[in-house]
């Protein structure tokens, strides 16, 4: 389990990476798999959240594309030994403070499949500031689940919670998925 520093600090630049609000559903199109755990508002205009499971590496790659062209990111919920499978928590409609800026956190816990914790982190930074576009558009948190199976690790399901926090508007939204670590 790699989350750097027990804290899980992002992975990538702080500038937020977006699309529009649309994607929530397109993702559900394109990568039926990959999409694992969805908390949508009732509300339109509420904050929500969702994770994606995905084995690929180049996931950041395949996002940072024009806006005009809809990314694929591929599903799994298996790893072998040696793999590595990633977390992508991905967040809509922030409220601002006064002076314009978002502040969304989460908490992450990872746990093994005899129930022992993996990693956990509390209060890691997803996004402070302001965000590069609309609220209602799709925005990536900071911190990337980044899991590569270990000979050590123990095979079974693996599950993974992770709570994430409009700071500004005192919400939190309880997502949860989980993966499947297998032998060679």
């Amino acid at each position: 389990m790699k989350l750097p520093n027990g804290q899980a600090p992002g992975r990538w630049r702080a500038t937020q990476m977006q699309r529009t609000s649309w994607l929530i559903a397109t993702c559900a199109l394109v990568a039926p798999l990959a999409l694992t755990s969805i908390a949508p508002a009732a509300d339109k205009t509420a904050f929500s959240g969702m994770l994606i499971v995905t084995p690929d590496k180049d996931w950041e790659q395949k996002w940072n594309t024009s806006p005009e062209s809809i990314p694929y990111v591929a599903g799994g919920s298996t790893v072998k030994k040696g793999g590595e499978l990633f977390v992508l928590t991905m967040f809509t409609h922030p409220q601002l403070d006064a002076s314009g800026a978002a502040s969304v956190s989460m908490d992450i816990d990872v746990t093994r499949p005899d129930g022992s914790s993996s990693s956990h982190a509390e209060g890691a930074v997803c996004v402070r500031g302001k965000v590069q576009g609309p609220v209602e558009s799709l925005y990536f948190c900071g911190q990337v689940v980044d899991f590569a199976g270990e000979p050590e690790d123990p095979v079974g399901t693996w599950s993974v919670r992770i709570v994430l926090k409009d700071d500004v508007r005192r919400v939190d939204i309880p997502l949860t998925t989980s993966f499947v670590l297998v032998e060679k």
